[in-house]
């Protein structure tokens, strides 16, 4: 079996950021054209067509992990990279560098590689990639992340949204080994849309790359909200210099993420 047929990418998305599907796939081609894998969109019930993408329509949305679940009933390849809709392309992916990491989970088979390290690995394992230990966090990151299918799968709880996957599914990750994120980050990305609004610096930069986004249909953050999110966003890099078995209890102390609750085995 060939790379192409054990390895995917899947977007993930829904209805309700179907604005978001042409400019997300325009810069996806424009700065990973080689791509050498199948790609699917996962979506609700709105008809799309997209070259060279397989649409996964999943139905009523019902949650994040809902509709996630369904669609990975459709897809038959072994290992996915979990993509999300709000994820911009901005520069070239060098296909040299994913390659070489995909060669070495095919070869390996971890249960989960993330391939964006924020925050980095907490062990060295190779010149490739560290370990993810137990106890840390953002274990289970969506973010640009690589997942065994049946762990995926068995990690995903009905009802939950993404933020609530990453806080309750990275305790549930713990039940398993083989958690690693590569050391470079290897996808040039920048996130669009936060709690459904643009992110004004990235309507910016996506119009220096030409590519049209309708501002009118979905609001971009005001500048209290900016500078909220600029905030959150320091607080987690001051997180990230903390001993990383430390981390989870300092984030569930002071940010008030219960990492102990709402948890299903």
């Amino acid at each position: 079996m060939s790379e192409q047929d054990r390895f995917c990418v899947l977007v993930v998305s829904c209805d309700n950021y179907s604005d978001l599907w042409v400019p997300f796939f325009k810069l996806f081609w424009r700065f990973w054209g080689d791509c050498p894998f199948r790609v699917y969109l996962l979506v609700n019930e709105k008809e799309i067509s997209i070259p060279n993408v397989h649409v996964i329509r999943v139905g009523k949305d019902i949650s994040w992990s809902d509709n996630l679940i369904s669609a990975l009933t459709y897809v038959n390849e072994h290992y996915i990279l979990m993509v999300l809709d709000d994820l911009f392309f901005i520069d070239y992916v060098s296909n040299q560098n994913i390659l070489r990491v995909v060669d070495w989970i095919l070869q390996h088979e971890p249960n989960y590689v993330r391939m964006k390290p924020s925050p980095k690995p907490d062990k060295p394992y190779n010149g490739i990639v560290g370990i993810v230990s137990k106890g840390t966090i953002y274990r289970t990151s969506t973010v640009m992340s690589v997942w065994k299918k049946e762990i995926l799968i068995d990690l995903l709880k009905p009802g939950e949204t993404a933020w609530e996957f990453e806080i309750y599914g990275t305790v549930r990750s713990d039940k398993y080994d083989g958690f690693y994120s590569t050391w470079e980050d290897l996808f040039p990305v920048v996130n669009g849309v936060i709690k459904g609004k643009w992110q004004r610096n990235v309507v910016k930069k996506l119009q220096s790359l030409d590519v049209e986004i309708n501002i009118n249909g979905r609001k971009v953050m005001s500048g209290s909200e900016t500078s909220m999110f600029w905030f959150k966003k320091q607080r987690s890099r001051f997180l990230n210099l903390m001993p990383s078995k430390y981390r989870r209890k300092i984030k569930e102390i002071v940010l008030g993420d219960k990492y102990t609750c709402k948890i299903s085995e």
